[in-house]
């Protein structure tokens, strides 16, 4: 008799266990984001392309890695004095940086979240003299962008993002400030590969 009772026991103590097991959620989990973003430089449209790779702490937080680049290069007329001529300068531009999400609400469809992504990249200008191609800027940017976004999830895979921000410099001596501050816009498709992941 004690020894059914004591099998009985084991058995109730590895069912409740297993149950509070299975039932409790993961603290963290694997996060993937395609991040593209429309904005200007020098008042002109670009579009900028990124990803994201992280961790998501709960529903409160994710945090992570990037890298973006401008998709299409920006042409630039101006006036140079030294030559007193009419040039063009072909600008493109990317950065790597780290990100963190605020997650405000999150449900199964639908998630509102405030990113900041702080980073450092180089801008690209080139231009021709005399038909040789010559890089002429030499200088690091340290970038920050903060957007609110919300994101809506059509099925496990994909899902509809919007969001608006506004990026900037943080090494505001850069002469460049006015080239590389500007809004951003953010309208994407969302896949969601981490689902094969956290299976």
């Amino acid at each position: 008799m004690k020894k059914l009772q004591a099998l009985l026991i084991c058995l109730l103590l590895f069912s409740t266990s297993s149950y509070y097991g299975q039932e409790a959620p993961k603290k963290w989990k694997f996060a993937f984001q395609l991040d593209n973003r429309f904005s200007s430089i020098r008042g002109k449209d670009v579009t900028v392309f990124g990803l994201k790779v992280g961790l998501q702490y709960k529903k409160l937080t994710r945090i992570g890695i990037g890298s973006s680049f401008i998709v299409n290069p920006v042409y630039i007329d101006y006036y140079n004095k030294k030559l007193k001529a009419e040039e063009t300068n072909k600008i493109s531009f990317w950065y790597f940086s780290i990100f963190n999400d605020w997650i405000l609400f999150k449900n199964k469809k639908w998630e509102c979240f405030a990113t900041e992504q702080i980073g450092f990249g180089r801008p690209n200008f080139t231009k021709e003299i005399n038909n040789d191609i010559v890089s002429d800027v030499n200088v690091n940017l340290y970038v920050n962008e903060i957007s609110g976004q919300v994101n809506y999830k059509f099925t496990k895979w994909i899902g509809l993002g919007a969001g608006i921000g506004y990026r900037n410099l943080l090494n505001k001596k850069s002469a460049l400030n006015t080239t590389f501050d500007a809004p951003i816009y953010i309208a994407k498709i969302i896949i969601y590969p981490e689902t094969f992941f956290n299976n």
